[in-house]
């Protein structure tokens, strides 16, 4: 039997964008924008209140950065990761371009974010724009988005493997974190979409956990 699934999604985005692919997931999913500050704390919780012994974390782009540390911190409790666009680190160039775009126009640049995010998947990325998009700007925290960019700015790929099953997936065409930025995890089973953008979750041929 298959240990349940948590979906940790990216910077900017909630649990709700998983509700995009054409796939139903069964997946649990946080309802807010990840904190990096008590995620992993509101991951223990969410295994201590289902009385879940382990998790199986699918982790996209800062998620899987997330997952990855969950996994060294609670090894015990993590079955396996399935880490999805996950870069290996983020210049601080980048970074402070990031900062720059949101201290000057930040629903211009989230929008853009976004856009840039869903690229390659034109059918979700429409639903996005006029189901999700407007509601989430409205409820966006800068702060929260200001902390997320100082942990990406200090995350670095771990130089040793997991305790657990990994997978590593990478679309060829993502423009938030190309390829040969890719996150690999020693000892890791890695797959490339050639035709796979950043939010691979969308994607048909990204199985994971099937």
């Amino acid at each position: 039997m298959h240990p349940p699934v948590l979906f940790l999604p990216g910077w900017g985005f909630p649990g709700q964008v998983l509700d995009l692919a054409e796939r139903r997931f069964s997946w649990a999913r946080p309802l807010a924008p990840l904190d990096p500050a008590t995620a992993q704390a509101e991951i223990l919780a969410f295994l201590g209140e289902h009385n879940l012994a382990a998790i199986h974390l699918v982790g996209w782009s800062m998620g899987a950065n997330l997952a990855v540390d969950c996994a060294r911190a609670f090894p015990r409790k993590v079955a396996s990761l399935s880490l999805l666009g996950m870069r290996s680190s983020w210049p601080a160039s980048e970074i402070e371009a990031i900062r720059q775009g949101l201290a000057a126009e930040p629903l211009s640049f989230l929008r853009d974010f976004y856009r840039k995010s869903l690229l390659g998947y034109k059918k979700e990325s429409r639903r996005f724009v006029a189901e999700q998009q407007e509601p989430l700007l409205a409820s966006l925290d800068m702060q929260l988005l200001g902390r997320g960019l100082d942990y990406l700015a200090q995350w670095r790929l771990p130089k040793q493997g997991m305790s657990c099953p990994v997978s590593c997936w990478h679309g060829r065409r993502d423009i938030i974190a190309p390829v040969t930025e890719q996150g690999v995890i020693s000892g890791a089973g890695t797959k490339i979409l050639e035709h796979g953008g950043h939010a691979l979750f969308l994607d048909p041929e990204c199985i994971v956990c099937e």
